[in-house]
C-alpha cells in the first residue's frame, strides 16, 4: 500500500511543477469544470479497492451478492482567498454571496469590513509580511465527476469568512484555546523546523508569510481543517468526514478530515492564478532557485484552490455484511 502512495505522490509532484495555462485573475464555473475533468485521470487516482458483500433474502432463501469497491479523489470545495469582495477569484458565484453577507455583517458589527480583515486601506498598509484575507469555501461545480457520490453539493457555501468575522478577524480569541496555537511545529504546513509555509493554528484570517501564494495556501488549509470537522468555533456548514453511509444507491466511505502534508488528508489544485496539477502544500523549496508560487502571483492578491478528497464506494445490493479492501484506501 505504501508503495502505491509513494508512486502516486511522485506523479503529483511532477504535475505540480508544470503549469497548464497563463496567469489569470479570475476563474469561471465552466473553467473549473473543464479543469476538473481534464485533471481527473491524474488527480483522482481512481482504482478498484476491494469487494463488498451483501445479504439478499427472499421467501425462497438467502444468498450473498457482491459489488466492486472503488476509490478515488473527487473535487469537493473551491476555497478562495481575496483582499476584498470586488476581487473575488470566482466572481460569478463568490461576489453575490460575499456582497450579501458583507453588508449584513457591517451593520451588525457597526464598522465597515473594507480591508478583508485588515485595519487600513490597501494603499496605507506597510505590513508586507502580515497578510489579511477574507475567504470562502463553496461546493465545486464538478463534485459529481467521479464514481462515488460526494458529501458536497455544488455551489453551496460551506464557509464565508464575513459570517465568521468574530473569529476569523480575531475579535473573539476562540482559536487561542487550542495548544497548536501556542506550540511551534505542532501543526505546520511543511516539515518544521526545516521548512514551513506557516502555522495551521490559530485558524484566522491573518498569516505571516512573505510569499502571498504560500500565504493563500496556508489560509486555504486552515479553512479546510475546520470545515471538514464538526464542532469547531466557527460559523460554517460542516462537510461530512470519516463516516460511512448510503448515498445515491452507493455505500460511501467519506474521506478523513483534512490534514496538512498528508496525501489522504486532501490534495490541492490551483485554479487562480495558474491552473496546476494536484499536490499537497508544504513543498520544501528552501534550496531551490524557484519558490512555490513564483510566476503565479496576481495583482489583486486573490487566489482559488480546489480541494480534492479521497472517497470510496460500492453499489448497494442488499444488507451490508462486510467488505475486503486491497486498494490505497
Amino acid at each position: 500500500m505504501s508503495r502505491f502512495v509513494r508512486l502516486f505522490a511522485a506523479s503529483l509532484c511532477v504535475g505540480t511543477l508544470a503549469s497548464h495555462g497563463m496567469a489569470a485573475e479570475v476563474t469561471t464555473t465552466a473553467a473549473l469544470v473543464a479543469q476538473a475533468v481534464a485533471s481527473y485521470p491524474t488527480c483522482s487516482a481512481w482504482h478498484a479497492s476491494g469487494i463488498c458483500f451483501w445479504l439478499v433474502c427472499s421467501p425462497f432463501g438467502c444468498s450473498v451478492k457482491t459489488s466492486v469497491r472503488f476509490s478515488h479523489f473527487a473535487p469537493d470545495l473551491v476555497v478562495s482567498t481575496y483582499h476584498d469582495v470586488a476581487t473575488h477569484p470566482w466572481p460569478e458565484i463568490g461576489i453575490p454571496l460575499a456582497a450579501a453577507t458583507k453588508t449584513t455583517l457591517s451593520s451588525l458589527l457597526t464598522t465597515p469590513l473594507s480591508d478583508s480583515a485588515g485595519t487600513h486601506s490597501r494603499g496605507d498598509r506597510t505590513d508586507k509580511n502580515r497578510r489579511f484575507r477574507d475567504a470562502d469555501a463553496i461546493g465545486h461545480p464538478a463534485t459529481r465527476v467521479g464514481t462515488c457520490p460526494t458529501a458536497v453539493d455544488p455551489f453551496v457555501p460551506y464557509y464565508q469568512s464575513t459570517l465568521d468575522a468574530m473569529v476569523w478577524r480575531s475579535y473573539l480569541p476562540a482559536e487561542l484555546l487550542y495548544p497548536a496555537s501556542w506550540i511551534p511545529g505542532m501543526r505546520e504546513v511543511g516539515s518544521w523546523p526545516a521548512n514551513t509555509w506557516g502555522n495551521v493554528y490559530p485558524r484566522t484570517g491573518e498569516v505571516v508569510q512573505q510569499h502571498e501564494v504560500k500565504g493563500a495556501a496556508v489560509l486555504s488549509q486552515r479553512i479546510a481543517d475546520f470545515v471538514t470537522r464538526s464542532g469547531q468555533p466557527h460559523v460554517y456548514v460542516p462537510v461530512s468526514s470519516g463516516k460511512r453511509g448510503v448515498r445515491d444507491g452507493q455505500l460511501v466511505w467519506d474521506p478523513p478530515p483534512a490534514m496538512e502534508t498528508n496525501l489522504l488528508g486532501g490534495l490541492w489544485q490551483m485554479n487562480v492564478a495558474v491552473p496546476t496539477g494536484c499536490h499537497v502544500f508544504g513543498l520544501n523549496d528552501t534550496l531551490s532557485p524557484v519558490s512555490y508560487g513564483d510566476a503565479k502571483t496576481t495583482q489583486s492578491g486573490s487566489y482559488a484552490y480546489t480541494l480534492w478528497r479521497p472517497y470510496a464506494c460500492c453499489r448497494v445490493r442488499g444488507k451490508f455484511i462486510g467488505y475486503l479492501q486491497w486498494g490505497m484506501w
